[in-house]
């Protein structure tokens, strides 16, 4: 059985490479020890002492999704795997307050540069590329609208 120190030293390893949710950092110390009482003891010392933030970690997440191409519905999700509010998510993604389309529009380009779409079914298969990278009904046909190709 893991000490509080540690514990918490597990805890500072992990979060020295990277962000972690709350929810993330709970399993991988619940993974160390199976005292729950301990691991929440250090998780809320690692908050206390800024050393974990949900905040920090969405903001992580957002950006770099935003970078690769992701749209809203994808980001949701993926945080609503690693255990984070939807609420956190929705006023991050406020302020980043990123253009849908815009990134729709170049991923879109990126992919298909200026290939004219020849059949209804090459159009479907376009539109369902970017519904799998999380953008909206609407965003896809705003975009296929704009691009009349």
């Amino acid at each position: 059985m893991m000490t509080l120190n540690e514990l918490k030293k597990a805890a500072l390893t992990l979060l020295a490479r990277r962000e972690y949710s709350c929810h993330q950092l709970r399993q991988r110390l619940l993974s160390k020890t199976e005292d729950d009482q301990l691991v929440q003891q250090v998780i809320s010392w690692c908050q206390s002492e800024q050393y974990q933030s949900d905040e920090r970690f969405v903001d992580m997440l957002i950006r770099s999704r935003l970078a690769k191409g992701y749209g809203p519905l994808y980001i949701h999700q993926e945080c609503r795997q690693h255990g984070v509010l939807k609420e956190l998510v929705e006023q991050q993604l406020a302020a980043e307050s990123p253009d849908w389309c815009a990134i729709a529009r170049q991923l879109y380009d990126k992919k298909y540069a200026n290939n004219a779409i020849n059949s209804a079914s090459e159009k479907a298969k376009r539109m369902r590329y970017l519904l799998q990278r999380g953008f909206t009904s609407e965003h896809c046909h705003a975009l296929f609208h704009t691009k009349r190709s």
